[in-house]
């Protein structure tokens, strides 16, 4: 009976009195390394662009900075609480999420046929989108426990809640960041001990679904369409395949010299957002390349030791949520720009430009590091010779 009081008093949450310093330096450091990688990267494929169209080669950069200023001050913030405090404001925030982006189909800025940012282009929904379902699916999947199996309880609930996001972002139309909100439900929805029967099924149904409108939507048929001409004949592939991979092959193995790259002065669409793997593979080349997806490995093999060492199921299921969420944008990414998958608009966490990208992705950050806060409390609890050692001070 002692051991269990002691086990007890172990998991309850601590709302005072941690210690705030306590949290895992190696995922500060590697996102603070990434954050120097994605400034330098910034800088060099947004200096023309700003000197063309801003006459400040600086301008865009600056704005990356101010981004990256919030992103730290939200951290500093979320700091500051228990991670417990998060389930306050899920539902708040998906409802807000939800309503911005339905007032977005109406009023939304049209770029590149698509409606998907507001405040002249300054802020885009679909990225708090990402945060949101975290919080409030994490938060749901938490409070029903093992009731989650019942299909009342577990898989109609869950459908309707992500139907209705990957929805609205469809709707944009942005079909891959609706996919990639749509997998990092389904994993929390499996990893949160969802019936396997019911999880099969939900992947059966939403690849279908996706597949349906891969040849409904004209854009997305398009690129299907050219990515199936590149199998056959690399020099097929689409205009942007061909740019991003010339811009690799360009870099060859230790690269042409970070700022001295071409692909970025108009040879290469977007090189500053969804191509600026592209311009680290140029410029940096191989061994570069491979250094930046070495961090953004481990970044997420720090997220998912965060993950099994939280003190709880809530705190699990947040960092889960969070370092699959960077871990599948930036597979995507890495992905398109390699030509293994049909070419899609999706930044890479930390290198490519964006206020909105950064900032949340930084928010992200700031929970895995309060979760982290937690690590050694939690491990304490689990470890059987603590659990006796306790049990023995208190008889």
């Amino acid at each position: 009976m002692a051991t269990i009081n002691v086990v007890k008093k172990r998991s309850e949450p601590l709302l005072a009195g941690r210690n705030k310093y306590a949290v895992d330096y190696w995922l500060l450091l590697g996102t603070a390394a990434l954050l120097v990688l994605g400034f330098l990267m910034v800088y060099s494929t947004t200096f023309d662009l700003g000197l063309r169209f801003k006459d400040n080669p600086t301008y865009y950069m600056t704005r990356q900075v101010g981004a990256i200023v919030l992103g730290v001050a939200a951290i500093a913030v979320i700091m500051q609480f228990d991670y417990h405090a998060l389930r306050i404001v899920s539902l708040p925030l998906i409802s807000l999420t939800i309503v911005l982006l339905v007032f977005l189909l109406f009023f939304g800025q049209v770029d590149y046929g698509a409606a998907r940012a507001l405040s002249q282009g300054s802020y885009q929904p679909s990225e708090l989108a990402k945060l949101a379902t975290i919080l409030y699916i994490a938060h749901w999947l938490h409070s029903k426990g093992d009731r989650i199996k019942q299909i009342n309880y577990g898989l109609v609930p869950f459908s309707i809640i992500t139907g209705v996001m990957f929805g609205l972002i469809v709707l944009q139309p942005a079909l891959s960041t609706a996919i990639l909100v749509g997998l990092i439900s389904f994993t929390l929805f499996f990893v949160a001990g969802a019936d396997l029967k019911q999880v099969l099924l939900v992947g059966a149904v939403a690849g279908g679904v996706v597949l349906l409108l891969m040849t409904i939507l004209p854009h997305a048929a398009q690129r299907v369409t050219d990515y199936r001409a590149a199998l056959a004949d690399p020099f097929q592939a689409s205009y942007q395949v061909r740019q991003a991979l010339g811009a690799l092959a360009q870099g060859g193995l230790f690269g042409v010299g970070l700022g001295q790259g071409v692909q970025k002065f108009g040879a290469l669409p977007l090189a500053h957002t969804d191509g600026v793997f592209a311009i680290v593979g140029e410029e940096m080349g191989l061994f570069g390349a491979l250094g930046v997806i070495g961090l953004l490995v481990f970044l997420a093999y720090r997220g998912f030791r965060v993950a099994t060492r939280a003190r709880d199921t809530y705190g699990f299921l947040l960092a889960v949520g969070v370092t699959v969420w960077i871990a599948y944008q930036a597979l995507i990414n890495l992905a398109v720009i390699t030509s293994v998958i049909p070419f899609t608009g999706m930044p890479l966490p930390f290198l490519s430009y964006g206020g909105s990208s950064m900032l949340i992705t930084l928010i992200g950050i700031g929970i895995l590091l309060n979760v982290s806060r937690d690590g050694a409390v939690g491990a304490f609890a689990r470890r059987p010779e603590t659990r006796r050692a306790g049990a023995q001070q208190t008889n």
